[in-house]
């Protein structure tokens, strides 16, 4: 495995937080920031890759990732933008839940 995918993994889930944290962008909307949920999306189909051999996977990368999936649903019930955020919401949440328990299929 590429040894700094982790902390890539993990800053990129610190950026998106920080982003979705408060209603920053107009009209009380949380601002989704679209480009780096496609950089957070391709990043992790190479650490999936990555992962396929390995019999455990980080606690941290998977706490961060986990932790992100939720911040857009928490977010959600704060801001007038709730549909895109849950979108976003079911979308990363649907695809860590195959990566991580699927692994072995």
């Amino acid at each position: 495995m590429e040894p700094n995918l982790e902390k890539k993994l993990q800053d990129i889930c610190t950026d998106l937080i920080l982003s979705l944290r408060g209603n920053q962008a107009e009209n009380g909307n949380a601002v989704i920031d679209r480009n780096l949920i496609e950089l957070l999306y391709s990043t992790l189909d190479v650490y999936k890759e990555s992962i396929q051999q390995e019999t455990s996977v980080s606690r941290e990368v998977i706490f961060s990732l986990f932790y992100t999936s939720s911040r857009f649903y928490i977010q959600s019930k704060y801001s007038n933008n709730a549909a895109d955020l849950l979108k976003e919401f079911e979308r990363l949440n649907g695809r860590l839940l195959r990566i991580f328990f699927t692994i072995g299929d």
